[in-house]
C-alpha cells in the first residue's frame, strides 16, 4: 500500500510538473515586463498572443487552448490517482488509456508524421463550410451587381464605389473585401484580386477577381453581360451538382432496398428450410 501510494504521488508531482514547466516556458518566451502587474500582463500576452486557431469564424490562441487543455487533462489525471489510492479506482488503466488518446487526438496539429488528427479533419469540415458561406455571398453579390448595373444605367460608377458597396452587404468574407480594397488603393489590383481568390480558395471567387479588374477598363454593360453570363454558369453547375447527390441518395437508398429484400428472403428460406428438416426428422422416426 505505502508503495501504490509513492507510485502515485510521483505520478502527480510528474503531471504538475509538466505543467509548470510548459508554463514557464511560455513566459520565458516573452521579454520581460517592468512594473507591478508585470507577470500578470506576461501571462495575459502569452495567452492572447501568437498562432491562432480558428474554428467556424471563432478565433482561440494557441496559448490558451494548450493551458486549457493541459489544465483539464492534469485534473484528470490527479482524480483518476486520487480515486484509485482512496476508493481502489478499477478502472484506473482504462482511464490512462483514455487520458492519452484524448491528449494525442487533441493535440493541435494536422499530422503526427504520416498519421493524421483529428485537428485535420475538423479543419477541413470548417474549412469547407466556410467556402460554402463564401460561395454564397458570391451569389448574391453577382445578383447585387447586376441589379446595380440594371439601375445605374451606362452611368460609369468606379470600381472603388462598386467594391464599398459590395462591403456594405457581406459579412463572411468582408474582412478579405477590406484588405482587398486596402490593396486596390494602393494601386495593387492584380495583387489584390489574386488575394481575394486564393484567400477564399473557390471557383466562384476566381471568376469574381477577373471581373473586378475589368470595372474600370469596360462599359458597365459588358460587366452586366458578363455577370450574368457567370451568374447563368454558376446556376448551371449548382443543379448538376445538386444532381449528382440526388442520384447518389438514390443509389444508396436502392442499395439498402435490395439489402433489405434479401435478408427478408433469406429470412423466408430459413424459416422454411427448418419446417422441411423438421418434418424430415419426424417422419424418418
Amino acid at each position: 500500500m505505502v508503495f501504490k501510494i509513492i507510485y502515485f504521488a510521483l505520478i502527480s508531482f510528474l503531471a504538475m510538473g509538466s505543467i509548470g514547466f510548459f508554463t514557464r516556458s511560455a513566459l520565458r518566451a516573452l521579454p520581460a515586463v517592468k512594473g507591478r502587474f508585470g507577470v500578470v500582463a506576461r501571462i495575459k500576452k502569452v495567452l492572447t498572443g501568437g498562432e491562432v486557431l480558428s474554428f467556424g469564424g471563432v478565433n482561440i490562441p494557441v496559448s490558451t487552448y494548450q493551458v486549457l487543455r493541459f489544465t483539464v487533462l492534469g485534473i484528470w489525471l490527479i482524480a483518476a490517482v486520487l480515486l484509485r489510492v482512496i476508493r481502489g479506482l478499477s478502472s484506473f488503466n482504462m482511464q490512462l488509456f483514455l487520458l492519452v488518446t484524448v491528449l494525442v487526438a487533441t493535440t493541435p496539429k494536422l499530422k503526427m508524421g504520416r498519421i493524421k488528427l483529428p485537428f485535420l479533419y475538423v479543419n477541413d469540415f470548417f474549412k469547407k463550410r466556410r467556402r460554402e458561406a463564401a460561395n454564397m455571398e458570391i451569389y448574391r453579390t453577382i445578383s447585387m451587381l447586376i441589379n446595380l448595373f440594371t439601375i445605374k444605367g451606362e452611368v460609369i460608377l468606379g470600381s472603388n464605389y462598386i467594391l464599398e458597396e459590395i462591403i456594405k452587404t457581406v459579412k463572411v468574407t468582408k474582412s478579405v473585401y477590406l484588405k482587398m480594397l486596402s490593396m486596390w488603393n494602393m494601386n495593387m489590383r492584380e495583387e489584390a484580386a489574386g488575394y481575394f481568390a486564393t484567400a477564399i480558395g473557390t471557383k466562384e471567387a476566381r471568376d469574381l477577381a477577373g471581373v473586378f479588374l475589368k470595372l474600370d477598363y469596360i462599359s458597365p454593360g459588358e460587366l452586366k453581360g458578363q455577370l450574368i453570363h457567370y451568374q447563368n454558369n454558376i446556376k448551371t453547375e449548382r443543379i448538376t451538382a445538386r444532381e449528382g447527390v440526388n442520384e447518389r441518395n438514390g443509389n444508396l437508398i436502392y442499395i439498402l432496398a435490395i439489402v433489405s429484400a434479401v435478408v427478408v428472403l433469406l429470412n423466408f428460406l430459413v424459416v422454411v428450410l427448418t419446417d422441411v428438416f423438421s418434418s424430415y426428422s419426424l417422419l424418418s422416426f
